[in-house]
C-alpha cells in the first residue's frame, strides 16, 4: 500500500513537497477505519488520489488537478462528491469562504471586491427578512464569480461552481438572482458613491485642499447601508418611544375626566345640601 501510495504521490508531482507523503499516508490510514461501515465505490487508486488532494489543500499546496482526476479514473462530478463524502468521514469538512476559493484559483485581486459583494448581499437579504445560512459556500462562490465578471477577469464558471456544491440548475438559479440583485443594488450604491466622490472633489478643489469638510462627512453618511439590527433597533426605540406618549396623554386626558367628575358631585352635593334634601 505504501509503495502504491508513493507512486502516486510522484504521479501527482508532490512527491518532493515536505510532509505530503507522511499527511496522505495517514489519511488513507484514517478512511480505511472510518469507512468500514461506509464503503466508498471507488478502488485503491481514487481513494488514494483523493486523499493526496485533501493532504495537499490542508498544506497549502498547489497541485495539478487535472493530473489528479486522470490519476483517480474517476468523472469530474464522482471526483468532486467522493472527495466531499471523505472529508466528511475524516471531519475536515469545512466552509469555504472567499479567502479560500481566491486562493485556490488564483484570484486574490477580486478578493475585495468579492467581500464588498457578499455584504450587499448579506445587508439585503437581512432587510427583506429573508432566513438563508448564508454561510453554505455558495453565496461566497457566486461572490467570487461576480467579481470577476465586475472586474472584467477571466475565469472559468466550471471551476468555480464545484466549490458551491450546487447543481448546474441550481447555480443558474442564484447566478439569476444575483444579476438582479447588483443590477438593483449594487449598481444604485456605485452611483451613489461616484457622484459623492464627485461632489467631494470639487469642493476639495473650492478649498484649495484634499482635507474632508464637514460637508463631506454629510455626504458619506448618505450612502452608507444602515445595518438591519440597528435599523430594528431604531425603529423599536420610536415605536416604544410612540407608544409611552400615547400612555402619557391617555393618563392625562383620564385625570381631567376624573377631575371634572369629581368636580360635578361636589357642585350637585352642595346643591342637594342648600336645598334641604
Amino acid at each position: 500500500m505504501a509503495t502504491l501510495i508513493e507512486q502516486l504521490v510522484t504521479k501527482m508531482g508532490l512527491i518532493d513537497e515536505p510532509t505530503i507523503l507522511e499527511k496522505t499516508t495517514e489519511l488513507v490510514r484514517l478512511l480505511e477505519l472510518r469507512s468500514t461501515n461506509v464503503p466508498l465505490q471507488i478502488n485503491e487508486y481514487g481513494k488514494i488520489v483523493l486523499c493526496g488532494d485533501i493532504a495537499a489543500t490542508l498544506l497549502g499546496i498547489a497541485f495539478d488537478k487535472e493530473q489528479a482526476l486522470k490519476l483517480s479514473g474517476l468523472r469530474k462530478s464522482h471526483y468532486t462528491n467522493n472527495k466531499r463524502m471523505i472529508e466528511k468521514l475524516l471531519d475536515l469538512n469545512k466552509l469555504v469562504g472567499v479567502n479560500d476559493i481566491c486562493i485556490q484559483l488564483n484570484l486574490q485581486e477580486v478578493k475585495k471586491k468579492a467581500d464588498e459583494l457578499l455584504e450587499l448581499y448579506r445587508k439585503v437579504v437581512a432587510s427583506e427578512q429573508t432566513d438563508i445560512d448564508d454561510t453554505h459556500p455558495q453565496y461566497a462562490s457566486m461572490a467570487v464569480f461576480m467579481a470577476c465578471k465586475l472586474c472584467q477577469k477571466k475565469v472559468s464558471k466550471t471551476k468555480i461552481m464545484p466549490f458551491s456544491n450546487l447543481r448546474p440548475t441550481q447555480w443558474q438559479q442564484l447566478e439569476q438572482r444575483w444579476e438582479k440583485l447588483i443590477a438593483k443594488h449594487y449598481k444604485n450604491t456605485m452611483d451613489n458613491k461616484l457622484k459623492v466622490d464627485e461632489e467631494c472633489n470639487d469642493e476639495n478643489k473650492e478649498n484649495g485642499s484634499g482635507k474632508q469638510t464637514k460637508g463631506d462627512v454629510k455626504k458619506e453618511r448618505r450612502v452608507e447601508i444602515e445595518d438591519y439590527e440597528k435599523w430594528k433597533k431604531r425603529m423599536l426605540e420610536m415605536a416604544q418611544a410612540k407608544l409611552k406618549q400615547q400612555e402619557e396623554e391617555e393618563e392625562a386626558r383620564n385625570k381631567v375626566e376624573t377631575s371634572n367628575v369629581v368636580e360635578n358631585e361636589l357642585i350637585e352635593n352642595s346643591e342637594t345640601a342648600i336645598l334641604g334634601c
